[in-house]
């Protein structure tokens, strides 16, 4: 079993913070359902990459483009990179995308920059 004590409090406060708390009782019980009575069989897998993601915090933040990402002014060191890319491979497959992360291309199966570039000039 999974804790998310420190999860749970912290959405649970934005809940009842922006007037959504008639939420928390419904939500606590989808959560307790999808994350310990019926995980996803590649859960502990996910957990473990994300647990291996080096602390790396960045400079940059593209949420306006057709590949999202982070990136910092300095590059990576090697083992920097091959902990990060080790750790992403470890989420894979990857659905949608692509990403870009701190100089990492991720190429994905469902394109979501083709719906971006259609959209985008609107």
């Amino acid at each position: 079993m999974l804790d998310y004590q420190n999860v749970y409090h912290d959405l649970f406060g934005f809940l009842a913070a922006n007037g959504l708390e008639r939420w928390r009782g419904q939500l606590a019980e989808q959560l307790l359902f999808r994350f310990d009575e019926k995980p996803h069989g590649d859960l502990a897998r996910w957990l473990d990459a994300l647990n291996r993601l080096p602390p790396l915090t960045p400079d940059h933040v593209r949420l306006n483009a057709s590949r999202v990402g982070v990136a910092r002014e300095a590059a990576l060191s090697e083992a920097e990179y091959a902990t990060l890319y080790d750790a992403l491979r470890g989420l894979m497959p990857w659905r949608k995308g692509p990403f870009e992360l701190f100089g990492i291309h991720i190429d994905t199966e469902w394109r979501s920059d083709w719906k971006w570039e259609r959209i985008s000039p609107h």
